[in-house]
């Protein structure tokens, strides 16, 4: 069993390749320094986000402008295009998260102004929610990463094969 935890609101697992998310009780317990976490974490999501966004854009342009089209006498190259179509998907469901965060992140900086009072349960809330949406999208995109990179390993192997 593989664990990951952001702070002390949620605790996600990976079991036998299915994603688990179990929500702890004690999102009211949100102070000062918990907001400021949250922050942190938020930061680190739109980092990871950001680079999700180049990282796909350079994969889909590779797949679509020149290299994966000089595979696409080989086998294999309808998986390379459910493939490349998840992709494609993703980079929808990346500006969705994207949009979720920066809200999360406004969300925090008006806290950060106002005294803690009732909208604290709403943030811990919220960015535990955001904290599922970001551990799904990272786990949807490097499986499809994952699939896309077997995929082309596999042309590559065939190619050698030819080769010889």
């Amino acid at each position: 069993m593989l664990r990951f935890t952001y702070n002390l609101y949620s605790i996600y697992r990976i079991v036998n390749g299915n994603l688990e998310i179990e929500m702890m009780k004690n999102v009211n317990k949100t102070s000062g320094q918990q907001l400021a976490e949250y922050h942190v974490i938020a930061k680190r999501w739109k980092s990871d986000l950001e680079f999700f966004k180049i990282e796909s854009a350079f994969l889909i342009r590779l797949k679509r402008d020149y290299y994966f089209t000089r595979l696409s006498d080989y086998r294999n190259t309808e998986e390379l295009q459910k493939a490349g179509d998840q992709l494609i998907k993703l980079q929808h469901d990346i500006l969705l998260a994207e949009s979720q965060v920066d809200a999360q992140l406004h969300e925090l900086a008006e806290a950060e102004r106002k005294p803690l009072d009732e909208n604290t349960r709403k943030l811990a809330l919220t960015n535990a929610s955001v904290g599922h949406l970001m551990i799904n999208l990272t786990h949807e995109y490097q499986q499809v990463k994952k699939q896309l990179f077997t995929i082309v390993e596999t042309i590559f192997r065939e190619l050698e094969i030819l080769a010889h």
